[in-house]
């Protein structure tokens, strides 16, 4: 059972449902993304897997908290990011955002992208399913654009390791795992969604 809490209202619950309906019965599991109309800011994101952690203590033991937020121009981050690892809660960042994360599937990315999605959009456009993806800002993940996601989840780990390895900070590696002084600001571009997909054991580490 995974307990998601995420920042969008429409991406990141689309991408979760994806998830669910397209490995779940395969790899037993269960994801309850948390979201909420409007979205949520990180420090929101991390508090209502706090709150879920306390509705379910006891009940699950095997249970898994995670919250999803991204960089965006977002002031609350380092505080969020303590509080989720003081309280149990598992991370996966976006820098600069999630959408980031879907571009992975189809390419690699690299330069920096200080904080703004504009490129990655304008990539993403580029890919089968997701020519009007942000258009009137329609950012689902369903029909068309989660069938184009299919049988690219590994590459899309592999790439995401890549960024780890080649994070500004210089210490950091995927194996590893990021530095304890690296600044998850200057992570830029990365996204630790691919571990929360090895958890599920949709692909390897």
């Amino acid at each position: 059972m995974f307990y998601v809490a995420v920042e969008g209202e429409s991406t990141e619950p689309d991408y979760l449902t994806y998830l669910n309906r397209e490995f779940g019965a395969e790899h037993q599991f269960l994801i309850h993304p948390l979201y909420k109309r409007n979205g949520m800011t990180p420090g929101r994101v991390v508090d209502r897997a706090l709150e879920q952690r306390d509705e379910i203590a006891g009940d699950d033991a095997r249970a898994q908290l995670w919250a999803l937020f991204d960089r965006d121009q977002h002031r609350d981050i380092p505080k969020a990011l303590r509080d989720a690892r003081a309280g149990g809660v598992r991370i996966a960042f976006s820098n600069p955002s999630f959408d980031l994360w879907l571009l992975l599937h189809f390419t690699d990315v690299s330069g920096q992208q200080n904080g703004s999605s504009r490129v990655v959009h304008s990539k993403l456009r580029q890919q089968p399913g997701f020519e009007t993806f942000g258009v009137r800002n329609d950012k689902s993940v369903a029909g068309s654009r989660a069938k184009a996601l299919a049988g690219r989840s590994a590459a899309a780990v592999r790439r995401a390791k890549r960024l780890v390895d080649d994070c500004p900070n210089g210490a950091c590696s995927a194996v590893a795992g990021h530095a304890a002084h690296c600044d998850p600001l200057r992570r830029d571009p990365s996204t630790d969604v691919w571990q929360l997909v090895i958890e599920l054991g949709i692909a390897e580490s």
